[in-house]
Parts: C-alpha cells; sequence; structure tokens
C-alpha cells in the first residue's frame, strides 16, 4: 500500500479531483471520505492521514467537492449548499464504480452525509454514514458563526482558522500550508462565500427548524460524532439524534472539531469498528 494517488474524473458534467488508496490484499468494502467547508478545504487537506489507516483494510476515496481544491468551482443559488453537492457525490461514486460505500464527512461534510441519508433522492450508495462533528446545519455556537465566517486572505488568517479546530499537533503548519494554497485557487473563496449570500427581507428556508426529524427513515446505520471540547458548535448537540431511530446512534470523544487532523488513529479506530458492526 502506497500514499494516496491523485486522480481526475468527469462526474455529474463537472471535473472532479480525487483521492485513492487501496490495501495490498483484497478489500472489505469501499470507503468515501468527505471534507469540511471552511476555506481552504479539500479532500487530502482533511483526510491524509486518516486514509491510510482505513486502507489497511479498505478501498478509500476522497473527492474534493463542488468549489474546492482541484474540482470545479461551481455553486448553485437557488438551493441549498448540500443539494447539489449530495449530487455531485452520488454521480461520483457512479463515474469509479462505487456500488455500496462506508460514507464518513467532518463538519460541513458530516452534515452533506446526514443529509444526503435523510433525503430520498439523490440517493447515496450507502452502507453506513458517519458525521464527525457536522449537525446537519443547525447549533452553531456564536462563536462558530463568528469565526468561521469571515476570512482576510492572508496566511495568517487560515492559521486562524486551523487552529479554531484543532489541538496542537506535529501537521499543523502543513495543514495551514495545504489550506492557504487552496484558498489562492481561482473562483474557490467565491464559491465558499457563495451559501452566505441572503435576499435582504426573504427568510432563509433551509428546513432546520424540523431537522433531524428526517432521518427517522434513514435507511442505513448512521454515526453521530460530538467532540466533547468543540466551541464551534453548542455543547451537547448530538442529543438531538438520539432515540430517532435504531439505526441512528451518537458517540461522543475527546476532541476539538477535527479530529480527524490531529487524532486520525482514534479516528479510523472509531470508524472501522464502525463498519465492521454495521455490515454483521
Amino acid at each position: 500500500m502506497g500514499p494516496p494517488r491523485t486522480r481526475t474524473v468527469e462526474a455529474g458534467g463537472f471535473t472532479t479531483r480525487y483521492w485513492e488508496c487501496e490495501p495490498p490484499g483484497r478489500p472489505r468494502g469501499t470507503v468515501v471520505l468527505v471534507h469540511d467547508g471552511a476555506f481552504g478545504g479539500d479532500a487530502i487537506g482533511s483526510w491524509s492521514d486518516v486514509m491510510p489507516l482505513l486502507a489497511e483494510s479498505h478501498r478509500v476515496l476522497a473527492p474534493d467537492l463542488l468549489g474546492y481544491g482541484d474540482t470545479d468551482k461551481v455553486v448553485y443559488l437557488d438551493r441549498p449548499p448540500y443539494a447539489f453537492r449530495a449530487a455531485h457525490l452520488a454521480a461520483f461514486c457512479a463515474a469509479v464504480g462505487v456500488d455500496t460505500a462506508h460514507f464518513v464527512g467532518q463538519s460541513f461534510g458530516g452534515s452533506l452525509v446526514l443529509r444526503s441519508l435523510a433525503t430520498p433522492s439523490p440517493a447515496l450508495p450507502a452502507l453506513s454514514g458517519t458525521s464527525i462533528c457536522g449537525t446537519g446545519g443547525p447549533w452553531r455556537s456564536a462563536k462558530g458563526i463568528s469565526e468561521l465566517g469571515r476570512f482576510d486572505g492572508t496566511e495568517q488568517d487560515v492559521r486562524r482558522l486551523v487552529a479554531l479546530t484543532v489541538d496542537e499537533y506535529p501537521g499543523f503548519d502543513e495543514a495551514v500550508r495545504v489550506r492557504y494554497a487552496n484558498t489562492r485557487k481561482p473562483g474557490h473563496v467565491q464559491a465558499c462565500l457563495a451559501a452566505r449570500l441572503r435576499h435582504p427581507t426573504l427568510p432563509n428556508a433551509d428546513g432546520s427548524g424540523t431537522w433531524p426529524a428526517a432521518l427517522r427513515d434513514c435507511p442505513v446505520p448512521t454515526l453521530v460524532v460530538e467532540g466533547t471540547r468543540d466551541d464551534l458548535l453548542e455543547s451537547g448537540w448530538s442529543r438531538h439524534f438520539e432515540g430517532l431511530s435504531p439505526l441512528v446512534r451518537t458517540h461522543r470523544m475527546d476532541a476539538r472539531h477535527a479530529p480527524n487532523l490531529d487524532q486520525p488513529e482514534e479516528v479510523a479506530a472509531l470508524l472501522l469498528a464502525f463498519f465492521e458492526e454495521s455490515t454483521r
């Protein structure tokens, strides 16, 4: 098993960059990793240390979402930010021959996974779904709203954004470097800002008021992970998912907002145990 390889594919009409890792023998299944939606986010920046650990036993794919990394910088202004990226994610799976997979997302990526599992179309070919510090939209803290919503374009500000999500760890400077480089790619910052555009008088009809009731009909095992030291979200937000369905369970871990960055071994162990349990 070597390091993640980068590839490009046409998915739903869009040029899509993705990363892939495979085990040395026959894989026990496929995992699709979905990255966060912060300024400078992309697949390898979110998952570089988790991918090789999961790829000891699984085929692992990590695509750049629309607007991020080296995927087309496309946004739709007439639909929620989850819906068109879920359609793109489903098209990506079809393009690379994924019939079934475990879907794992962090932050915005986790919310995208949850929203996709709660919506009958477009259907992801999911064996299971996991959201790490992604709520599906609501329960962001005042700090999360104010601090993640601004960016002055400098590398120092990318450093501030990364520091909001992790404890100190050896890969911190590299994470800053990768994310800052991504912010310089044409169209990326504009794609991130698009979701914040609002009509001055019309309400934001995102369906958060009834969420997460739609997950009661979720068709596959789903894991919702809360970081107990994550101050970008309201403390205890994962309790909203308790008792929704026998297929939905929650887990609280000693972490901030992005344990995929500073605790990759713990995240990989949690995911592999959940994959095993969900396919029994």
